[in-house]
């Protein structure tokens, strides 16, 4: 079996690290490889879309953060064969793609006061409500305090994205926010302590440095 090659940038994200944890949960051997920042540009447009994270598998290289977390839980048993659960599943992920395009504008503007005001609006129009239609969709959907029943990526994915905005590194984020969302609340608290995923090396590099 051909051996997985992950590349990302040299910082921990969540587009590069549900796919690290959820190999690592099923104890999937792969490689990875970080990129300085600066020198991405020397290898952007050798790489399909121009974008990371990208894997390397099979002598073919793929991107796109949905495709690569399907297929990276699939191999690791932490997909579903259930259509229905399929949706619940591709859904939590279009969701925290959604919610760091509606955060990102604030993040790349280099201009520190218009930077500022474009955080204030997405916390006033975006922050709550996303989160808000998270926390419903997970009261709707789960059961034995995962997703779809039973620990999948869509777990992993709302993990590590409400761990991002738990932070502290986003400014003007209030890092209390998750007490406002009872059932989120619940399932990040849970997750953050199932043994097994406390001892992957790869939740602990998440933990210790964002």
């Amino acid at each position: 079996m051909s051996r997985i090659k992950l590349v990302y940038f040299d910082f921990n994200f969540w587009r590069i690290d549900i796919l690290r944890l959820s190999l690592a949960y099923a104890g999937i051997d792969y490689e990875f490889e970080r990129i300085p920042r600066e020198d991405w540009t020397k290898f952007k447009n050798k790489h399909p879309f121009g974008q990371l994270p990208i894997m390397y598998y099979e002598d073919n290289v793929f991107c796109h953060t949905h495709s690569l977390a399907i297929f990276c839980a699939s191999r690791s048993n932490l997909y579903s064969s259930d259509e229905k659960k399929q949706i619940v599943i591709n859904q939590v992920i279009d969701w925290a793609n959604e919610i760091t395009y509606r955060i990102a504008h604030s993040i790349r503007e280099k201009n520190l006061e218009k930077s500022k005001k474009l955080r204030k609006i997405f916390i006033e129009k975006d922050f709550y409500t996303w989160f808000g239609y998270l926390d419903e969709f997970f009261k709707k959907n789960s059961s034995n305090s995962f997703f779809i029943g039973k620990l999948s990526i869509a777990d992993i994915t709302a993990w590590r994205v409400i761990r991002w905005f738990l932070s502290g590194n986003l400014e003007q984020i209030d890092t209390k926010f998750i007490q406002r969302f009872d059932g989120l609340k619940d399932f990040y608290e849970k997750f953050s302590s199932n043994e097994k995923i406390k001892n992957l090396q790869e939740f602990k590099e998440i933990m210790n440095q964002i």
